[in-house]
């Protein structure tokens, strides 16, 4: 799969100057407040994308000079502070050349491969997930304007067209009356949209409701997709209704809900919304040289277990791997969990910052260092009482990572170093238990015969001979690396309780005790060791 490796924006959106996303083929994750320009961004690559089905006259229409006279210019997406500077969207992908969108130039994203990515790849924020629901109470919710903008280009209808193209020529070639030739194929070409929306939408429920029991863990409520009103052609063409309500249970009966809206939170909405829209992209998963996945505070409705359950659809689901996951989020705590399980041979972290109080400030982008990196950054100034609280920092993190605590988690939160570092040698020994016990198991084969002369044993024959011998070197190189390993563990742990005492624990309390170079790059060293002993 190719990934990205470069973005750059340039007098788009929030970013007047040239801006340069360096993602080096890696997943992306942004911190950044209100308006500091993580949508710009976001809208920036959706753009791009889009630009692969759209004419070169609409796509000028994102890069035209804004004039409060002429309408035609009310949809540019130039920064409004630099209207006459040259404006594009870049990317570039690992050992290709750019490709690049701007007023006059869309070139090279009419190629077949750029297509595919844009079929293939998918873009969630929270407005979208919040039209699922942005209905009044006494309104049956319509999604069909969701549909026919953010689900329907994306899924092939017959081959090479999708239902939005589909869509668009039934409503482009009409054929008025039945007087005119060609009505009878003209009524019988909506009749089978209707049919094939039918067919989505059934698909798509089946994988929104599966997402909804296996991933949330919900299973008294299933969501129901229904095409209400189908397109029908009566001189004019009517508004479709694409119906959503759920069923309930309750003392083990299903009671169907027409008004979810009006019947459940915004939490348990938000959470049937991503369902439907991963229920909508696994159903349609297309094949492409390169995808990716973008979301933009889709989360903002929901409490942090919830949020952690996406998280780990994000990070983990077998079937997103592919994708190059790109992750915007205003919420720091949110940020920090995130970053905490992930690592930095996938993942690029960024922070970025705006002045509020200004409105034509520009966005400041800068990476966000590891507090290793800033203790390095900080030992180079010579602020020792910095660097050695910034150690202790990064010491807890490493721990908190290895022993998979939820950072949200009040009782972990107040655990003392000591207590951390206590269970990261108990958990080196479970590991190494649990390994021991996973080749042994792994397969059926008598191993009270690894105690004899098995190679002699004429009532076994060649097949488990063979197998035993495979398990036997199996275990020698088991018992030498985990030895070595284990033996790596306890000489960090106790480097690491040494420095607890002489360097963590007084840098952490601000105490005037002095720090000494040499001691400080020791322990720097030791926190090196500790994070890839384990966290490899």
């Amino acid at each position: 799969m190719k990934k990205i490796d470069k973005i750059r924006i340039k007098n788009f959106k929030a970013f007047p100057d040239l801006q340069e996303f360096e993602l080096k083929g890696k997943n992306l994750l942004v911190y950044g407040n209100n308006g500091s320009g993580k949508s710009s961004l976001y809208w920036a690559l959706y753009t791009l994308l889009q630009s692969s089905e759209k004419t070169e006259e609409r796509v000028n229409d994102y890069f035209a000079v804004y004039d409060e006279t002429n309408e035609q210019t009310f949809q540019s997406l130039r920064n409004v502070f630099s209207q006459e500077a040259e404006s594009f969207v870049e990317i570039e992908l690992q050992g290709e050349p750019s490709i690049r969108i701007s007023q006059g130039n869309i070139a090279n994203v009419k190629t077949a491969n750029v297509k595919e990515a844009n079929k293939a790849s998918d873009f969630i924020n929270y407005k979208l997930l919040h039209n699922f629901y942005n209905s009044t109470h006494k309104s049956q919710l319509n999604l069909w304007e969701v549909f026919k903008r953010d689900i329907f280009p994306y899924f092939s209808y017959s081959g090479v067209t999708t239902y939005s193209e589909c869509l668009e020529d039934i409503e482009t070639n009409i054929q008025y009356d039945a007087r005119t030739r060609g009505y009878s194929a003209f009524l019988s070409k909506i009749d089978s949209f209707n049919t094939k929306v039918e067919e989505l939408l059934m698909r798509v429920s089946m994988q929104a409701n599966k997402v909804l029991k296996d991933k949330f863990n919900i299973t008294d409520i299933i969501i129901k997709l229904e095409y209400d009103t189908k397109l029908v052609w009566s001189g004019s063409f009517n508004i479709p209704s694409i119906k959503l309500c759920v069923q309930v249970e309750s003392n083990g009966i299903f009671i169907t809900n027409h008004r979810p809206q009006s019947f459940l939170d915004e939490s348990a909405l938000t959470r049937i919304a991503i369902s439907i829209r991963l229920g909508a992209l696994f159903t349609r998963l297309a094949s492409s040289e390169w995808k990716i996945l973008v979301l933009d505070d889709m989360l903002i409705s929901l409490d942090m277990s919830n949020r952690m359950t996406i998280s780990k659809i994000i990070l983990d689901d077998d079937d997103l791997k592919d994708f190059q996951k790109i992750i915007l989020t205003h919420d720091k705590g949110f940020f920090d969990i995130l970053k905490s399980k992930t690592n930095t041979s996938e993942w690029e972290y960024l922070k970025f910052s705006k002045n509020e109080h200004q409105i034509d400030s520009k966005p400041e982008v800068k990476l966000d260092k590891t507090e290793l990196e800033k203790a390095r950054e900080v030992f180079e100034a010579n602020e020792f009482d910095a660097c050695a609280n910034y150690l202790r920092k990064e010491t807890e993190k490493i721990l908190r990572k290895y022993l998979n605590k939820d950072l949200t988690g009040i009782e972990s939160e107040f655990e003392s170093l000591s207590q951390l570092m206590n269970q990261a040698k108990t958990q080196v020994e479970h590991q190494r238990l649990w390994h021991f016990q996973n080749i042994v198991n792994k397969e059926e084969l008598p191993v009270e015969k690894l105690l004899e002369d098995f190679e002699n044993d004429v009532s076994l024959d060649a097949n488990i001979k063979g197998r035993l011998y495979g398990l036997k070197r199996e275990l020698l190189n088991f018992a030498v690396t985990e030895n070595q390993r284990n033996n790596n563990a306890e000489n960090i742990l106790k480097e690491l309780e040494s420095i607890k005492y002489r360097i963590l624990n007084p840098g952490s309390h601000g105490n005037s005790m002095p720090f000494y170079s040499q001691e400080l790059k020791e322990a720097i060293e030791i926190v090196e060791k500790l994070y890839l002993l384990l966290n490899p």
